[in-house]
């Protein structure tokens, strides 16, 4: 994603965003840190998988100040909510994934993402509502391309 602010959208017009993900979900240890996290800002998700390996998702966060790396590790730290610790306490396969390209052309477009991805996938962790759009866009939706 490589982003600047200022493009324009047109108000009232449907967005859909394309979205290709990390070619899958690592687990959540240190050393997977670095060795898969970007160092780039962008779009991460905490998930958990059943004995079934189903996932679901726990939490969505957009980083735009420092990159999906230096957040992730803020977790793992205890510096950022939810931290690693209370999460592993509960969710003892916890993982992490990323989105590792989009058409998202700006940091608005970020934002748009953002929400078009926590209101569909609809993270456990999170209040929904407070999650909110630019106001550009009349709806806003993603699909993953990674998975076609």
């Amino acid at each position: 994603m490589n982003c600047k602010d200022g493009a324009g959208a047109a108000p009232g017009a449907a967005r859909q965003f394309a979205v290709w993900m990390s070619e899958r979900s690592y687990r959540y240890k240190e050393e997977a840190l670095y060795s898969h996290a970007p160092q780039r800002p962008g779009i991460y998700q905490l998930v958990t998988f059943d004995a079934e390996q189903n996932g679901t998702i726990l939490y969505l966060a957009l980083t735009l100040d420092k990159s999906v790396f230096d957040a992730l590790y803020e977790h793992w730290r205890g510096e950022r909510q939810p931290t690693v610790q209370d999460l592993l306490s509960k969710y003892p396969n916890l993982y992490f994934g990323f989105v590792v390209d989009s058409d998202a052309k700006d940091t608005d477009d970020l934002k748009d993402l953002y929400y078009a991805m926590v209101q569909q996938e609809k993270p456990t962790l999170m209040d929904l509502t407070a999650i909110k759009p630019t106001g550009r866009y009349a709806s806003v939706t993603y699909k993953d391309k990674s998975i076609l």
